[in-house]
């Protein structure tokens, strides 16, 4: 029954943390709502990344599970500059100092999380700037032409197919990620 019990909170928190940002009280002008379910998405995958490198030793920050894949390491590292870089197509300034390109490069555990924790917080304040007009603009991003909506979309996938991935190296050095305890 205890199993039962806690499998049922997570199912609940996990339907319920992408609407999160729909309880927008503390701003007087509420985002769209795609804005808000999108940073929504993106902000649950993002809280569970951060509790996964928590949570693996940084001795296994340089593992992978074969030769030619990214490490630990290079997956923070990989996701935290692709969402400068997508912030920055979405017209948001890029900080000082930050090259997407190499994120991971020379960085401990500590340093990796909180380049990964600050460019969750730039690419959301991206996506909270995009108008409902500029959503439906058609814009040419990774070869092709979509609306700049679609582009937002393929963030919020990203960051999930590579919490994906967070979880599965977790698990293959027998940590167990945080929320399933």
């Amino acid at each position: 029954m205890k199993t039962l019990t806690k499998q049922l909170t997570a199912t609940l928190i996990c339907l319920a943390a992408p609407f999160a940002a729909l309880a927008n009280h503390h701003e007087e002008k509420a985002l769209p709502l795609t804005n808000q379910v999108i940073i929504g998405s993106i902000s649950s995958a993002a809280d569970k990344m951060v509790q996964l490198a928590n949570a693996i030793p940084e001795a296994k920050y340089d593992w992978m599970p074969m030769e030619g894949v990214a490490s630990v390491s290079g997956v923070l590292g990989h996701v935290a500059g692709a969402n400068y870089y997508i912030g920055g197509m979405l017209g948001a300034k890029m900080p000082e100092g930050v090259n997407p390109q190499t994120m991971s490069e020379g960085a401990d555990k500590a340093k990796l999380i909180a380049n990964y924790e600050a460019s969750i917080a730039f690419v959301k304040q991206a996506i909270a700037g995009v108008s409902p007009e500029a959503m439906k603009e058609e814009i040419e991003f990774f070869g092709m032409k979509a609306p700049r909506a679609q582009l937002v979309m393929v963030l919020a996938d990203h960051c999930h197919e590579h919490l994906g991935q967070m979880i599965a190296y977790a698990r293959s050095n027998e940590v167990t990620p945080p929320w399933s305890r």
